[in-house]
């Protein structure tokens, strides 16, 4: 899930200023190239440069400046320096871009107002200036640059109104999906409590009246029987509750390969026993949905939690595949093997992983012989 939105106005605001640093620079090039400007000219340039450079620096500095005094003296100054550099340099673009600034910046009115005084002062510079009298200048320099100097700053001003609004459409979706993904979290925990560990402590109720039954009636062979499954039940819960706790621990950003690694971890810790990951996926965004990451982190630790219980294995090995929109996990064990027809000292577990798959639109296989190891197959609906 993705965090909050970005503050798009500020990153556009960034940009903007990158134009206004430029801008003054082409402006004492362009001004040598054709003639000798005044040292004093060259020295505002350079510090009105300076200026926006420090203000990209310490944007959040600039950010706290929404006076309109600031907004008077910035475009003031910035069309002075127009005046003294000339229409024809770059200091245009300095104009225009600091209008854009202030209405991403600033509140619309004095945004606007400044807007149109500018617009009039570049006309005035437009008649006054040498070679810049009506009817003897091009129509970029007489009809194009003042109407963006006049359009800058509301456009400005419609941006930032553009891009608050997305700002507040996306914050809303993503506390909308923050609140889903806790909603879709608690379902699954009730679930892995109800399909588990519910179900094997009402087994332990009833192996214990068993137990009580027979120890009533001094059948202590039965006794022991029941003694028996009560402490493999109760192991077999000390397993299934490390597994909700670990599930509980994931925050679901880790790659699939990753949090399988996690859960074998986990399995096999205290064990002398080795476990590999291979990912075979021709793409790593290849996988079940969210559900069905659960089902296979699930039926991975119940897997491993038989492989220890049961198999005296010296390695397992985690295959993870995709094909023709499905995914396979695959875990193989070195170990003694067993009989599939003649049923498994874990066959509870297995038909809980069995039941996992099938509520998650998959299925799964095992297969093993005495003295050949176990698989375990599990096939899952896949995107991505």
């Amino acid at each position: 899930m993705n965090g909050p939105p970005p503050d798009a106005v500020g990153r556009l605001a960034q940009y903007v200023l990158i134009p206004r640093i430029a801008a003054p620079g082409l402006s004492v090039v362009a001004l040598r190239t054709n003639h000798d400007p005044a040292v004093a000219l060259i020295l505002v340039l350079l510090i009105m440069m300076a200026l926006n450079y420090l203000a990209l620096r310490y944007w959040t500095l600039l950010k706290r400046a929404r006076r309109p005094l600031v907004l008077v003296l910035d475009q003031g100054v910035a069309l002075i320096a127009l005046g003294l550099a000339g229409l024809g340099t770059p200091m245009v673009l300095y104009v225009v871009a600091g209008g854009v600034l202030a209405g991403l910046i600033h509140r619309a009115r004095p945004v606007l107002a400044v807007s149109l005084a500018g617009a009039l002062t570049y006309g005035v510079l437009l008649v006054f200036q040498a070679g810049y009298v009506p009817g003897g200048s091009d129509f970029h320099t007489t009809i194009t640059l003042p109407a963006l100097v006049l359009a800058a700053g509301p456009a400005g001003v419609a941006l930032r109104r553009l891009l608050n609004e997305q700002e507040r459409t996306a914050s809303q979706l993503w506390k909308l999906r923050r609140t889903a993904a806790v909603r879709e979290e608690r379902l699954r925990v009730a679930r892995e409590l109800h399909d588990s560990l519910t179900k094997d402590l009402h087994g332990v109720w009833l192996l214990s009246q068993t137990l009580r039954s027979s120890l009533e009636r001094g059948d202590l062979r039965s006794a022991r029987e029941a003694a028996g499954v009560i402490g493999e039940t109760a192991e077999g819960l000390a397993g299934q509750s490390r597994v909700v706790i670990q599930g509980l621990r994931e925050n679901g950003s880790s790659s699939l390969v990753q949090a399988l690694q996690e859960r074998a971890g986990v399995a096999i810790a205290g064990h002398p026993l080795s476990v590999e990951v291979h990912d075979e996926r021709k793409s790593p965004r290849a996988g079940p949905d969210a559900a069905g990451r659960s089902t296979m982190l699930a039926v991975t630790s119940e897997a491993l939690h038989n492989v220890v219980k049961h198999a005296q294995a010296h390695l397992v090995t985690l295959t993870l595949a995709a094909s023709g929109g499905e995914v396979v996990l695959q875990i193989t064990d070195d170990g003694r093997g067993f009989d599939v027809s003649a049923g498994h000292p874990g066959h509870f577990g297995l038909l809980g992983m069995t039941e996992r798959a099938n509520r998650s639109g998959g299925g799964l296989q095992v297969t093993s012989s005495p003295g050949m190891g176990t698989t375990v197959r599990l096939v899952l609906p896949g995107h991505g």
